[in-house]
């Protein structure tokens, strides 16, 4: 039975919320860095302290008992509890310490200016001992990830916006109709809306564009929740979608991409960046000030 936490105490912690995140021993090999045979000793380790089983595991399956269930939760709450004071005794100094958790729509490299790496130089010259971890998600993953406390910040498309978390309007991009040079659409001189809404289209697997776009094709033959996703759906010859202008410049510029009707079929998409609310780490903070000098609306 535990009654004081040692430091070896919560080093087996920190496993069982590793293999709990990756749903199995086997996942979790690659984000601790450690064999699954260290790994299955460290949780039997830890079960033996703490005088419970913590979960099944073997070939039947991953699966939390009601118990590891319990202890997850209060993982999760000492080791929040235990960065906050992190954050707490080094901003003191004036210096702007912790982990910052960044989700990411794929397209942000494409934007003109970089804007999002413009401000990550500026955050970067801060007074600061940050560790930055950012990784690519789909709208609806970064909503979760923020909710479930894995994200601190979130850049995508929102178009529902949930009241759980905060969204601030970030850059306005245009999104247009495109096809590839295999598409039927491609060689023809003038091709009319009702020629390309009746096209084989790609569904985004969030609801931006289905409120925003002026079309309303019927016949939708894929979804994707990645523009990068989309772009091969469109190279395939098979499809027709949305991409942002900014996105798709490089195949335009190659022939293998043509944008068809023009800004009567074109819209402003926002990306937006997403928290939750009133956040108060002074390292989120400072980034979010960093990322709102560089928003605005592009071309």
């Amino acid at each position: 039975m535990l009654t004081n936490l040692s430091d070896i105490d919560l080093k087996l912690l920190r496993v069982f919320v590793a293999v709990a995140q990756a749903q199995g021993v086997s996942a979790a090999q690659e984000p601790l860095q450690m064999n699954q045979s260290t790994i299955s000793t460290h949780l039997s380790t830890l079960e033996t302290r703490l005088g419970f089983r913590l979960c099944q595991r073997g070939r039947s399956g991953f699966m939390l008992t009601p118990k590891g269930e319990r202890i997850l939760i209060a993982c999760r709450t000492l080791f929040s509890a235990a960065r906050d004071f992190t954050r707490v005794s080094q901003s003191l100094n004036g210096l702007l310490t912790g982990d910052l958790q960044i989700g990411l729509v794929d397209n942000l490299a494409s934007l003109p200016g970089s804007p999002f790496s413009q401000a990550l130089k500026q955050f970067l010259q801060r007074r600061q001992d940050v560790q930055l971890h950012c990784r690519i998600c789909s709208p609806g993953e970064i909503e979760q990830g923020l909710l479930n406390r894995q994200l601190d910040l979130g850049i995508g498309y929102f178009g529902q916006q949930l009241a759980a978390l905060s969204y601030r309007p970030w850059l306005a991009e245009t999104q247009a109709v495109y096809c590839s040079s295999d598409h039927p659409l491609f060689t023809q001189p003038n091709p009319g809306r009702e020629q390309i809404e009746n096209a084989r289209w790609i569904q985004r697997g969030y609801l931006l564009a289905q409120q925003l776009c002026p079309l309303a094709p019927a016949d939708l033959g894929a979804v994707a929740f990645h523009m990068e996703s989309v772009v091969h759906l469109i190279l395939s010859g098979e499809y027709v979608g949305y991409l942002p202008t900014h996105y798709a410049a490089r195949w335009v510029e190659r022939g293998e991409l043509r944008q068809l009707g023009g800004p009567p079929l074109s819209y402003q998409a926002t990306l937006s960046l997403a928290t939750r609310p009133q956040p108060t780490e002074d390292a989120l903070t400072a980034l979010l000030e960093d990322l709102q000098r560089q928003g605005g609306t592009l071309s």
